[in-house]
């Protein structure tokens, strides 16, 4: 009871945090779009796909090798081996952050000039590089407090984090006044430099205290093999993900590239590139936030239950993982489709951003279920299948993304997307049901919440239209359509027995503490 309350309290933190930080982001990247316009916005976007890279080769993968090294350890009562992980975790980040940063300083100017192609983005690239033995540093301690159930620490260094960027921005946009795209962006870079450093001394006073309250144990003989246990998990992934995370680089690099053999100006095309990147893909996934706390903490959840032999167990949280998550997706996503043109002009103030998001939005619920699947094949170690299926994905988007985009611009992108992320779900839930058998409702789970999503919204337009409230053309009244259909929704999957709270209690496995309770 006590571990489902505390799987319960985290997941409820982790997903508040996440929420603020969509919001917050969604609101940064209007303020900035503002400040240094599409091109600039685009250009420090692009700056970002190589910085995407570079932490990459810095975190090599970390942040996962912590957390299973730890959740393994705490499962097996072995305290000592807690100590002595993440000891080896802090130092293999250590060598790997400080490492790319050298690598990215070293290749500062080729990154500029030949990959970039603007040599306007030489000192951001450079001040990034700064950034990355802090971002390694956080990973792994992260990782940490994810698997042993305490994410509040997460959650309050990645707010403060956001926040001090944030002010720091505004701040340095507000009082140097950059006089060209070229100092906003660096202003912007510096501003993170700081609040990456900031927070990893945040999280680093919570760890110590943590680290020597809890685990102050040391025993050498049970933790000798630590070593190679930690390369077994972190280099497998961590190979698998510098190659496809320099994919996803190369295909960002292509998306500009094609925009430009399509016809575009080079201005016009990190401009496109900015609306798709900073607008329209923030706002598909904006809805994610509330599932990735959920998502993440699924790996120490199975995890264990894979080490305790608990098959059953396992069955139950993927069936249920997947029945939510699939009514959850496919509420978000009829939300986005039917009001993405007053998003992208309530939000943003450009049209062309609601009609990305609306080519984007059907995707949605493939994309949350994919990365619920994900975490659960995480926790059955079987992280290495599924970075085999993100390299074939991201294979097959560079050869969409060359194939298309100069051919009919940023729709061959949209294609792109939708195409490779049906594939990818389709490849790891195939090896998901191989291993865990779960039982499939299709009508249950798909069918029956498309209907209840589409007679939601009709039910709402007709309600708030006898009020004179049918036209979301402002923020409150978004607001107001977004609840009203919700609460709709969840109201119609209730009376059709799509799910019950006593499913939900027995999901989270608190039925006895409800039912005393009740």
């Amino acid at each position: 009871m006590r571990k489902s309350r505390i799987f319960i309290k985290n997941t409820l933190i982790l997903s508040i945090t996440a929420l603020f930080m969509r919001v917050l982001s969604v609101y940064f990247n209007v303020y900035l779009s503002d400040k240094l316009g599409s091109e600039g916005l685009g250009l420090f976007t692009l700056t970002l796909s190589i910085y995407g890279l570079a932490t990459t080769l810095a975190t090599s993968a970390i942040n996962l090798t912590a957390t299973r090294m730890v959740a393994d350890a705490s499962g097996g009562a072995k305290y000592g081996d807690v100590n002595h992980a993440m000891r080896k975790c802090i130092a293999y980040s250590l060598f790997f952050g400080v490492g790319a940063m050298i690598l990215l300083l070293l290749l500062s100017r080729v990154v500029s000039v030949s990959m970039l192609g603007d040599i306007r983005t030489l000192e951001s690239v450079r001040a990034l590089a700064f950034t990355l033995p802090f971002v390694a540093l956080s990973s792994a301690l992260g990782g940490y407090f994810t698997a042993v159930r305490r994410v509040s620490k997460n959650a309050s260094s990645q707010i403060f984090q956001q926040l001090l960027k944030v002010a720091l921005t505004v701040a340095g946009l507000s009082f140097m006044t950059p006089k060209d795209t070229k100092e906003a962006c660096l202003t912007v870079v510096v501003a993170f430099l700081a609040s990456e450093i900031v927070s990893f001394l945040y999280l680093l006073v919570f760890y110590i205290g943590d680290i020597r309250k809890n685990y102050k144990t040391y025993r050498e003989g049970e933790s000798e093999n630590l070593s190679k246990k930690m390369l077994g998990i972190a280099l497998p992934t961590a190979f698998t993900s510098y190659f496809r995370s320099a994919l996803v680089t190369v295909e960002h690099l292509l998306i500009t590239s094609g925009l430009k053999k399509n016809g575009m100006s080079q201005s016009d095309a990190v401009s496109a590139y900015g609306v798709m990147q900073a607008k329209a893909l923030p706002t598909v996934l904006f809805p994610y936030a509330f599932l990735a706390p959920f998502s993440s903490l699924l790996v120490p959840e199975v995890a264990e239950k894979r080490a305790a032999g608990d098959t059953l167990g396992i069955n139950r949280i993927t069936e249920t993982a997947c029945r939510f998550v699939f009514a959850f997706g496919i509420c978000a996503a009829g939300i986005v489709i039917c009001y993405s043109c007053e998003i992208g002009e309530i939000i943003y103030s450009d049209i062309e951003a609601g009609k990305y998001i609306r080519l984007l939005a059907p995707i949605m619920p493939v994309m949350f279920i994919d990365t619920t699947i994900d975490s659960i094949l995480k926790g059955l170690n079987e992280q290495l299948y599924g970075m085999k299926v993100n390299l074939v994905d991201s294979l097959l988007s560079v050869g969409v993304v060359f194939m298309l985009v100069p051919k009919i611009g940023m729709l061959g992108y949209v294609i792109e997307i939708i195409f490779c992320e049906i594939v990818n779900t389709t490849l790891s839930a195939a090896r998901l049901i191989k291993l865990t058998s779960p039982r499939i409702h299709p009508i249950k789970w798909i069918f029956i919440p498309l209907a209840t999503v589409s007679a939601s919204i009709f039910i709402t337009k007709s309600l708030l239209t006898l009020i004179g409230a049918g036209c979301a053309y402002n923020t409150p009244l978004l607001i107001l359509h977004i609840a009203l259909v919700i609460f709709v929704y969840s109201f119609l999957l209730r009376l059709l027995g799509c799910y019950s709270f006593r499913e939900i209690a027995e999901f989270f496995g608190i039925r006895k503490y409800i039912l005393k309770k009740t």
